[in-house]
């Protein structure tokens, strides 16, 4: 988006918003339905998040050549989030962010010299460990926000309605429940 320079569009156009994050919802379609999905959307977002598409279709999907797709770089299959919501399973992997922004908090630095860096990741580790132990101990962790819960059911409810749906009514469907940035 930035790249595009589209970033004041995206946070002061709400259709246009809801268009780009149609391009995320990808990871909550079928695998077997992604092209219908991509063409649906091809149709549909506005122009200017072409771009993004097509960055998403080369990557994530692979491009179409004389009608057969090439290997993705990252293929569907560790992306898709359709099976995982319906198991209602994670479906991000917040855990490792959380622990990566933890230590860059600690760190107070972009580039730490290497003393720093390890002097930071004992502290942070020590207070791992000490979470650790309060979970041993029978405490149970912190619980989700209820808004996060909330929007978990309401992303779980159109795609177990998923084959009850258009593509575009599905795409939509889950963008509004999607935050960026």
């Amino acid at each position: 988006m930035c790249e595009l320079d589209l970033m004041s569009k995206y946070k002061n156009n709400a259709e246009f918003s809801i268009g780009v994050k149609m391009v995320l919802a990808l990871a909550f379609v079928k695998i077997n339905d992604l092209d219908t999905a991509i063409e649906a959307l091809t149709e549909h977002i506005p122009p200017e998040v072409l771009p993004l598409l097509d960055w998403f279709e080369e990557f994530y999907v692979g491009r179409t050549i004389r009608n057969r797709r090439r290997p993705a770089r990252f293929p569907p299959v560790l992306w898709n989030v359709h099976e995982r919501v319906l198991n209602k399973e994670d479906r991000t992997n917040n855990h490792a962010e959380a622990a990566n922004r933890r230590l860059n908090l600690q760190m107070g630095v972009q580039h730490p010299t290497l003393w720093t860096f390890i002097t930071n990741l004992r502290k942070v580790q020590s207070g791992r460990d000490t979470f650790y132990q309060h979970l041993e101990a029978g405490n149970s962790p912190p619980k989700k926000k209820k808004k996060f819960i909330d929007v978990d059911k309401r992303i779980f409810k159109i795609v177990e309605d998923y084959n009850n749906r258009n593509m575009l009514s599905f795409l939509r469907g889950i963008a509004q429940n999607i935050s960026c940035y």
